[in-house]
């Protein structure tokens, strides 16, 4: 797998991108069976520290981005203040009926787990792998709305379709924003802060499709405009993703 990063980087992600899906349904089934649906919890925590050895172990993971926001690039990173604020606004909805302390600590552990893994796989090994196949712009879009389809896969988690295409959309509109912010700041730690709060708030808040539509629409509206920023606020001051290694610079 460490040589497949630079021989066949986009199969490189797709592989790890599989391995994620797989590992969700199996901890959903099992979780199901054994009457303890918190273990994808736990299996996706045992999956950001596989990945994080993984990543250690071929000294890849500033290159793919989980360091800190580089220097130089701070003004960039209060562009990411219109993604904190829509993190908090499906708590308009309410909280979820029948919460109880345990049940929001496991929902915070499978959301924290979920954001970096999400970051790492999306914003690091494809949109890294992306860049190395063409433009730093393509990349961005292909990853982004790679991302927002991924979603689909919840069909198997018991979505419905109208939830599944909210989703997607918000998805793919967030995604390319985030891409962009990686490009801009060379760092996925503000995206998975960002995509933790997001994912909790709409774990814990109340369940309703107007609402949801609302908070869709409410996402469009603000991140077409933003993604549009971005874009050329890349165009002026270049990106700080670091350029794609060699197997000799890694060796």
């Amino acid at each position: 797998m460490l040589k497949l990063q630079d021989t066949k980087p986009i199969w490189h992600a797709l592989i790890w991108i599989a391995i994620y899906i797989v590992a969700v349904n199996l901890g959903d089934n099992f979780g199901q069976m054994l009457d303890f649906p918190e273990l994808t919890s736990i299996v996706l925590v045992a999956l950001s520290a596989v990945l994080i050895i993984y990543l250690r172990s071929g000294g890849r993971l500033a290159f793919y981005g989980v360091r800190s926001v580089q220097p130089g690039t701070l003004p960039p990173v209060l562009f990411y203040l219109p993604l904190f604020a829509i993190s908090f606004l499906q708590y308009a909805k309410g909280f979820a009926p029948d919460l109880d302390l345990q049940i929001i600590l496991y929902a915070i552990l499978l959301m924290a787990a979920v954001g970096f893994i999400e970051e790492l796989l999306f914003r690091g090994f494809l949109l890294q792998a992306l860049r190395a196949r063409g433009s730093l712009t393509r990349a961005i879009l292909i990853s982004g709305v790679t991302f927002g389809f991924g979603h689909i896969v919840n069909l198997l988690r018991g979505y419905s379709l109208t939830d599944q295409a909210l989703q997607v959309v918000a998805a793919v509109l967030i995604g390319i924003a985030l891409a962009y912010c990686v490009a801009l700041t060379g760092s996925i730690m503000p995206g998975v802060a960002f995509h933790v709060l997001f994912n909790i708030s709409g774990t814990i808040t109340a369940h309703s499709v107007l609402w949801d539509s609302v908070t869709v629409g409410i996402i469009a509206v603000v991140m077409i405009p933003y993604i549009l920023f971005l874009r050329n606020r890349l165009a002026k001051v270049g990106a700080a993703v670091t350029a794609v290694p060699t197997s000799a610079q890694v060796a």
